[in-house]
């Protein structure tokens, strides 16, 4: 873990920050944290934990130089992201009263476990109208709102423009393509083939009024049976893959020109581009029951430790870090902002690529943030099963969610 930085310098604001911005002042504006409020209280020290590295912690740190100074505090940023214990680690610290005041680039999926053991403080100046609707879903656990969203990230259909001119938007175009050109992904991988489940009728757990149901597990219904038979058709019937196809495999295939369709995130489009393929981004087509695709939508977080002495001041910090500084974090790496009127700024409706994964995360499923969805990830391997044909999809689905609730009893002890 490197050495916390105590910020007081104002002239790393001007340089990380006035030389980054590429949106315009109106757009900024849009995520401009109101004036200094006069309950949040001046000379108070706060500490801030980021699981970001860099570019995005050259932002944070300058963030929290310019709220520092305009509300007469002071913030030391401490660098977690080489901290090989991960987030857990603020598990421990957190309960030891030795944790952070704001914890900075946590995905949503993880706040469901901190929340249950009472380290995370609800969202007190979280306004869900900035948001649409999957993103502000993603940080509620038991309808109360307990993080900041800072960017959005999904997965989108890649295909190589210099074999499909016109990306395939239905699945009847989308079979034709892939038989001609190819297709891969990860498809031993839960968070790649949710996007099919979830399309097809399946769910994690069910979803009542925000509230996410441990004890309904949809990965045997009808639908989801029916997408872990699309899933195996990919193999043995279309023989676009086969079993022992990797997500690594198919980047390795796509990247060369062997195939012409891959599934994946922006994490990839710079072996993508480095390849020098012709790359073109859209949403996956509709699957064969004419629904939308529907894959996993994360979304980074800040947020609050409940333990913090300095809970007004920290909400405060952490709002502003989220809302602020989205522009931010989308200039240095591309980070996706998820703030709804940001997204709709020239700086990102200008690229092609955001756009098609905005318009895919219109149909995206926010990852379950409840703690028993660590029993759904260890589960999962029965998929590789069904894909190589030694179960049926209906007997590896009942399996899938027998060895989940297996997976609970145990985590529940």
């Amino acid at each position: 873990m490197k050495i916390s930085q105590k910020l007081t310098s104002a002239a790393a604001v001007t340089i990380a920050l006035s030389s980054t911005l590429a949106f315009s002042a109106d757009s900024f504006a849009a995520a401009r944290p109101v004036a200094h409020r006069d309950n949040i209280p001046k000379g108070v020290h706060l500490t801030v934990w980021s699981w970001w590295g860099q570019p995005e912690l050259d932002v944070l740190t300058s963030l929290a130089v310019r709220w520092a100074r305009a509300h007469g505090d002071t913030v030391t940023v401490v660098n977690q992201s080489t901290n090989s214990n991960g987030f857990q680690f603020y598990s421990t610290a957190a309960r030891a009263g030795k944790g952070p005041d704001v914890g900075v680039g946590m995905p949503h999926d993880n706040l469901g476990i901190f929340q249950e053991e009472g380290l995370l403080a609800p969202a007190t100046s979280f306004n869900p109208k900035l948001y649409n609707v999957p993103t502000a879903e993603a940080v509620k656990i038991q309808g109360q709102y307990y993080a900041y969203p800072i960017s959005v990230q999904n997965v989108a259909l890649f295909y190589n423009k210099a074999k499909i001119h016109t990306a395939p938007k239905t699945w009847a175009q989308f079979v034709q393509d892939a038989n001609k050109y190819g297709f891969g992904y990860a498809q031993h991988n839960l968070y790649q083939d949710f996007a099919f489940i979830g399309g097809m009728g399946g769910y994690i757990f069910k979803d009542n009024n925000g509230t996410l149901d441990p004890n309904n597990i949809g990965l045997n219904n009808k639908g989801a049976i029916a997408a872990f038979s699309l899933i195996r058709s990919m193999d043995a019937k279309y023989h676009w893959m086969n079993p022992n196809t990797t997500g690594a495999i198919s980047l390795s295939e796509f990247t060369k020109g062997k195939i012409g369709m891959y599934i994946s995130g922006p994490w990839d489009i710079t072996n993508v581009k480095k390849a020098k393929i012709n790359l073109g981004i859209a949403p996956i087509p509709t699957l064969p029951n004419g629904h939308a695709a529907t894959p996993f939508l994360g979304v980074m977080t800040a947020f609050v430790n409940a333990r913090s002495h300095q809970q007004v001041a920290a909400q405060a910090l952490a709002n502003y870090i989220a809302s602020a500084g989205e522009p931010y974090f989308y200039n240095v790496n591309a980070d996706l902002p998820a703030i709804v009127k940001l997204q709709h700024t020239k700086a990102i409706q200008g690229n092609p690529f955001d756009v098609a994964f905005l318009q895919q995360s219109k149909t995206s499923i926010p990852m379950p943030n409840i703690p028993q969805m660590q029993s759904v990830w260890g589960a999962m391997t029965i998929i590789g099963n069904i894909i190589k044909g030694s179960v049926s999809p209906a007997v590896g689905a009942n399996k899938f969610v027998q060895n989940i609730k297996t997976g609970i009893k145990i985590q529940q002890g």
